[in-house]
């Protein structure tokens, strides 16, 4: 495996586990976060396929069982 491949590989890993405690730790600033990307990528004049990029990247509306509202209070989140 070359060198650049494996830089590519421990970066993308790195991201994706950042996110996820940021997702954890801060889970209503992360939400604004994805909405925000979410509506800039579908304003008018983007492309198709760069709109149902935004589209899918939409966070949910209403809070599942596991996330705030749940009575959990272990993100403290939801004060």
């Amino acid at each position: 495996m070359s060198a650049l491949l494996q830089v590519l590989v421990v970066a993308i890993v790195v991201l994706f586990a950042a996110l996820s405690l940021l997702r954890q730790l801060w889970p209503r600033g992360a939400w604004q976060a994805q909405a925000r990307l979410s509506y800039a990528l579908e304003r008018e004049g983007r492309p198709a396929w760069l709109k149902r990029v935004g589209f899918a990247l939409r966070p949910p509306m209403q809070a599942t069982q596991a996330a705030c509202g749940s009575g959990c209070s272990s993100c403290r989140a939801c004060k």
